[in-house]
């Protein structure tokens, strides 16, 4: 039996009915003021599952106001029994119009397609996404109010982006006609899935239908999934261009190729030029105007009217190859994990599942919008109180710790003190032994007699080493006039990317050289520290010249057997071939020496290239060549 009291809400009339509960015309005893009031179904008030859901719904709503979504009023628990009123919106559906037989013009499609993505907007930008964007959730007051033609409803299965959710993954749950691809498919979905769905309702707006459509939902559903849109404009004459580009990106399967946002789509929608858009084709007569509220719990009010695909379903993956069409009563999915919801929706959450109706009644409840708003504002200002007493506290720390360390500051840190500091981040390989640079010149100061000093003193070599090879790896400032052995070791460094065994060995001259003669031109510190410098950086090619050594002995090795190979095949050749094959042969033993003539470690190699390139008979292998 339908209720006649819920709260302070007299019921006068039932709008519609489904398999989980019903939505009633009410009026507010206080206000006088007409609602919509939802109700969970008597039978189900017990399912913790169905009563988990509706809290998401409300704390859904709770977090939506935007003038093109329609609004939550208040809710409560009336004997156990869960509900919530939301503003009554008397005219038509997008559907019904479209039934009619009404068809929309480019530019009126356009200014109520900018209409729905504000208000997506605002939905995504609480992080909710509808999931059932179609016609028969689309609004139009018969007194619009605040510039608002189209209103937004039915956010019975949107969910919290990131929210695990009380969808399980590999469940599909939507109207088959209106669904994205990737929601068809049971995978993850996000706000994209919303923009495709505007994107066919666009469609249906202009054709008077979407563009899949099919005898039964697996059909559609497959279609949704695997089969391109048709162009707008093959089906309907006289689209703008950039209107039919605009609605073959929203169609896209991928998720990526659609628009970014809700916001993105509303700056690409703003920017056609709706002045050469035809006018509407048709207008129907007007309808009475009922009190409409669409939600999930006239699921079967499609069928009713005779369609047979245009419904909410709930699917299991497709992976199952089952395929249910359920009443709304079976709409939920039996996942029994928390939700987003679980925590804030406090009075919904925990049913008295069982005693005399009496305990049931005293559970009654009732909370609207305004006094949890006021209730969420005393909160704010009671945590901003608390956030004043912790940042007091905070500061008296603070200022306490200052002191202290003040007072550390101004102590003079002793030698062992100092020399830990400086070990530690000479020990650590991601810092950066310059952080060092002024404990090191600290200790040395006023520890200079310290044991430790001379591991200390090399540590302050190495920063200054370091600090002399940045500046050497720099290009020199033009016209500076290099003193010798920078110059030497410069050149020794250009040789390095083409031989490692060359750079060395010119750094191995510069030793010899400049390690007996000094440089009037310099301090000897400074001449003392290029040599340092020139020995690191032989010791750090050492690996990359034996590498070097090993793969140029290796290579010329195999050059020579494959020259060696040619001359005996020379030998038995043909005379027409022969020429060939030693010429073939001589171009191997002239790589050899042009690419490793310089090289001081293939010396000997390249000389035995040269006897072999000298002998001008190779009718038989030399007795210098591999055989």
């Amino acid at each position: 039996m339908d209720p006649t009291q819920l709260g302070p809400y007299t019921i006068r009339s039932r709008l519609g009915r489904g398999g989980m509960g019903a939505v009633y015309e009410a009026e507010d005893q206080a206000t006088g003021r007409l609602v919509a009031v939802k109700m969970l179904a008597a039978h189900l008030g017990d399912d913790a599952t169905l009563r988990r859901r509706f809290a998401v719904e409300i704390e859904t709503l709770k977090s939506l106001s935007h003038p093109g979504i329609v609004r939550l009023l208040a809710f409560g628990e009336e004997d156990g029994q869960p509900y919530y009123a939301m503003e009554l919106v008397r005219g038509r559906t997008l559907e019904q119009i479209l039934r009619a037989g009404r068809r929309f013009s480019c530019a009126e499609t356009i200014a109520l397609a900018l209409e729905i993505t504000r208000a997506l907007k605002s939905a995504h930008d609480h992080g909710v996404v509808h999931r059932d964007l179609k016609p028969a959730n689309l609004l139009f007051p018969d007194q619009p109010t605040d510039g608002v033609t189209v209103k937004l409803a039915d956010f019975g299965i949107a969910r919290l982006f990131g929210d695990a959710g009380h969808t399980q993954v590999g469940t599909i749950i939507g109207t088959a006609e209106y669904m994205a691809p990737e929601q068809a498919a049971g995978g993850p979905v996000d706000h994209r899935a919303d923009l495709y769905a505007l994107g066919l309702v666009m469609f249906a707006m202009l054709a008077g239908r979407p563009p899949f459509q099919g005898s039964h939902v697996a059909e559609v559903i497959q279609r949704q999934r695997t089969e391109p849109a048709p162009r707008i404009s093959a089906v309907v004459p006289n689209v703008l261009p950039e209107f039919d580009e605009l609605i073959d990106r929203l169609l896209a399967k991928d998720p990526a190729l659609r628009p970014a946002s809700a916001l993105a789509l509303g700056r690409l929608l703003s920017a056609i030029d709706t002045s050469r858009a035809p006018a509407a084709g048709n207008t129907p007569p007007a309808e009475p105007s009922p009190a409409v509220v669409i939600d999930h719990f006239a699921a079967t009010q499609a069928m009713e009217a005779g369609e047979r695909v245009n419904e909410r379903v709930v699917i299991p993956s497709a992976a199952t190859g089952r395929l249910v069409k359920p009443d709304a009563a079976t709409e939920v999915m039996g996942d029994k994990r928390p939700t987003a919801g679980d925590g804030r929706a406090h009075q919904l959450t925990e049913p008295n599942r069982s005693g005399p109706l009496e305990d049931r009644a005293s559970r009654n409840r009732f909370t609207t919008l305004e006094q949890l708003h006021r209730t969420t504002q005393a909160q704010a200002i009671r945590a901003q109180r608390r956030e004043w007493l912790v940042r007091g506290l905070a500061a008296t720390v603070i200022g306490g710790l200052v002191v202290a360390g003040a007072s550390l500051l101004f102590r003079q840190p002793t030698a062992d003190e100092l020399h830990a500091r400086i070990m530690a981040i000479a020990a650590d390989d991601e810092a950066d032994l310059r952080d060092a640079g002024s404990l090191i010149d600290l200790f040395l100061e006023r520890h200079a007699a310290d044991p430790r000093a001379e591991h200390v003193r090399a540590l302050d070599q190495t920063l200054e080493l370091d600090a002399l090879e940045r500046r050497v790896r720099r290009r020199p400032l033009g016209g500076r006039p290099l003193p010798p052995i920078e110059r030497d070791y410069r050149a020794a460094l250009e040789r390095e990317p083409e031989s490692p065994a060359a750079c060395a060995a010119l750094l191995e001259a510069l030793l010899t050289v400049h390690g007996h003669t000094a440089d009037p031109t310099m301090p000897a510190a400074d001449h003392d520290l290029w040599l340092a410098l020139a020995r690191r950086q032989l010791e750090q090619l050492q690996p990359l010249v034996a590498r070097e050594r090993a793969e140029d002995t290796a290579r010329a090795k195999a050059t020579l057997d494959q020259a060696a190979a040619l001359a005996k095949a020379a030998a038995a050749a043909e005379p027409t071939k022969r020429q060939a094959l030693l010429a073939k042969r001589t171009d191997l033993l002239e790589s050899i020496v042009e690419i490793y003539g310089e090289r001081p470690h293939m010396a000997e190699i390249v000389t035995r290239t040269k006897q072999l390139l000298a002998d001008s008979t190779p009718s038989s292998p030399s007795p210098t060549e591999p055989k």
